[in-house]
């Protein structure tokens, strides 16, 4: 239900940004400073009964202009882990890559020897910044 007082700010917000302009708005969000590498998020895939492939994309500004994503002109490495548990108190698989501006900063993890039907999760680290913990399946045998 529209109450009278939410009509009011709406209208009122409508009338600063007609003010102000698009412009400005846009400028200001493109000089935001921004940190975290994995915006892109984190994705697993082509499941087999013993493996499976972690990927994820580091970008700190995925629409940045310089095709980099944000990121610096040189390879970053990225730590990775695979888990039992969402938790991460059982790793049971680690190791890092390293993410290259000719591959747009993009790692993939070929992971084989693992157990048939399970679930485990994963997780990707640069620099400082932790993803978001993907979940995923192998295949059954």
């Amino acid at each position: 239900m529209i109450t009278r007082r939410s009509l009011f700010a709406g209208g009122a917000g409508l009338g600063f940004s007609a003010a102000l302009g698009a412009a400005p708005v846009r400028a200001a969000v493109r000089r935001a400073p921004l940190s975290d590498p994995f915006q892109l998020g984190v994705a697993s895939g082509e499941p087999t009964h013993d493996g499976v492939v972690l990927w994820t994309r580091l970008a700190m500004d995925p629409i940045a202009l310089d095709g980099l994503g944000g990121m610096p002109s040189r390879p970053v490495p990225v730590q990775w882990q695979l888990a039992k548990d969402e938790n991460f108190k059982h790793v049971v698989r680690h190791g890092v890559e390293t993410a290259r501006p000719d591959a747009a900063h993009s790692v993939h993890v070929e992971l084989d020897g693992l157990d048939p039907g399970a679930e485990y999760f994963y997780r990707f680290r640069a620099d400082r910044e932790i993803s978001p913990s993907g979940r995923t399946l192998t295949a059954p045998a």
